[in-house]
């Protein structure tokens, strides 16, 4: 240890020299998803099977988890928070543009992992196009939420959502979630 900093080569010295010796800089979130818009059950929704690809440039698709996109990185707009060590507390929007230059934002509120780091329940918005605009919520913590692989800890997250409706308030319209729908989100708050 040279002045209370951990000892390093000669080659990065200067930079420690220059930095000083602090807490690591925080990563901005980075994230990405494969969102599923679907008809709900005998209903028909106005972006039915409809699938939005988010990535730099591949989404995930389990077992592969795809690229990421960062914060600010091609108009991304990426919150994101994740915290405990099972149950688990999180939450998340994703704003970018899909494959097909689609403007897309998925919110997830009040999202639980329970103790069996395995499964959970969401709020879910789902915004596009093809939904005009608007925002489709669920009901509260309706949405299933399944972790991916076992990735969840403090600050990240991969997991699939359905919800079985999720409702334009002012007009009725009704959507569902599809299972095929699932997002990574990493360098959280709770990191």
């Amino acid at each position: 240890m040279m002045n209370g900093c951990p000892r390093w080569s000669l080659l990065t010295v200067p930079l420690l020299a220059a930095l000083g010796c602090s807490d690591p800089v925080p990563r901005p979130p980075q994230a990405n998803m494969t969102l599923s818009i679907t008809d709900a059950t005998g209903i028909k929704c106005p972006a039915s099977a409809k699938t939005y690809q988010v990535g730099n440039p591949k989404p995930p698709v389990p077992p592969e988890d795809g690229d990421r996109l960062i914060d600010g990185e091609k108009g991304a707009s990426i919150k994101c928070s994740v915290t405990g060590s099972g149950p688990y507390n999180f939450s998340a929007t994703i704003k970018a543009l899909s494959s097909e230059s689609d403007k897309v934002t998925l919110t997830a509120t009040n999202g639980v992992i329970n103790a069996d780091k395995e499964t959970g329940s969401a709020t879910i918005a789902v915004n596009t196009p093809q939904l005009s605009g608007n925002s489709f919520v669920s009901d509260p913590g309706a949405c299933v939420v399944t972790v991916v692989s076992q990735n969840v800890k403090p600050g990240s997250l991969w997991a699939s959502v359905s919800c079985a409706k999720v409702n334009l308030a002012s007009t009725g319209q009704t959507c569902a979630v599809a299972m095929t729908t699932n997002f990574i989100i990493e360098n959280c708050e709770g990191s």
